[in-house]
């Protein structure tokens, strides 16, 4: 018997497969013809930045800057008009989920790139889930190990948490930042970067929808504060199957529609 290919594989496990994307961003979306031929995808028309202002979603109770200022993971912070944008996007997404019915979606944003040099293991990764998964990364930057390179790492978090340093943190959350082991190639999720190539649920779904309404972080800070939090059951892979285009450039955010 024929085994499916990696891209026939994700056809038949997932309801939908979407790909986030900006309607002017149209050479990212001839490159995907290319990266992803083969898959059966659908466009998911993103947020645009241009189309709105920061005040406009405050006064409307898309955005809550207060909040965003008090949990951002990077310090006293707010979002800029691109990172709400791509977070309003995401949101959409776990909506249209809910509003249709739908268990498992598989999500990817237009500068994905596939790593054809571990995408044969696709298949047999997925299949190791446990049928209670939430969230899985196909594709993450950060916290690839299980325990962190410096031992004192930890520690010195716990410390900070335990003055109040973080309001997205508690002491006892910080082991939840670095991933555990699960299976061959699954790892229990901890504190991860990038939504470029991540799968869901329904019920995860339902949860970041709430988590999100109004919108107070990025995209990929809300899966890290559901996961730290223990709300989420995620997972990363191991190895990764998908990047991002701009890896390959040191990941200098040189040709971001979030940024620039």
């Amino acid at each position: 018997m024929t085994q499916p290919t990696p891209y026939q594989y994700l056809n038949d496990y997932f309801d939908k497969i979407f790909v986030v994307s900006l309607r002017r961003a149209t050479d990212r979306q001839q490159a995907l013809q290319t990266h992803l031929k083969g898959l059966n995808y659908e466009i998911f028309w993103a947020v645009d930045k241009q189309d709105f202002s920061i005040e406009e979603v405050i006064a409307e109770g898309i955005y809550d800057e207060a909040k965003a200022l008090q949990y951002n993971r990077y310090g006293i912070r707010k979002l800029l008009a691109g990172e709400v944008a791509c977070s309003w996007s995401h949101r959409n997404i776990y909506q249209y989920m809910l509003d249709h019915n739908l268990e498992k979606v598989l999500v990817f944003e237009d500068d994905v790139v596939p790593n054809v040099e571990t995408l044969t293991q696709l298949p047999a990764t997925l299949s190791q889930l446990p049928s209670d998964w939430e969230l899985v990364y196909l594709g993450f930057l950060q916290n690839e190990d299980i325990q962190p390179k410096h031992w004192w790492k930890t520690k010195f978090y716990q410390f900070l948490a335990s003055f109040g340093q973080f309001d997205w943190l508690t002491p006892t959350q910080v082991p939840n930042l670095y991933p555990k082991a699960f299976s061959q190639n699954l790892r229990r999720a901890g504190l991860h970067d990038c939504t470029h190539a991540y799968a869901l649920t329904r019920t995860a779904a339902e949860k970041l929808v709430k988590a999100q309404t109004p919108i107070y972080t990025c995209a990929d800070e809300l899966f890290t504060h559901e996961i730290i939090r223990g709300q989420l059951r995620a997972f990363i892979c191991n190895p990764t199957f998908f990047d991002q285009e701009d890896f390959a450039y040191g990941h200098q955010n040189a040709n971001s529609y979030i940024w620039t």
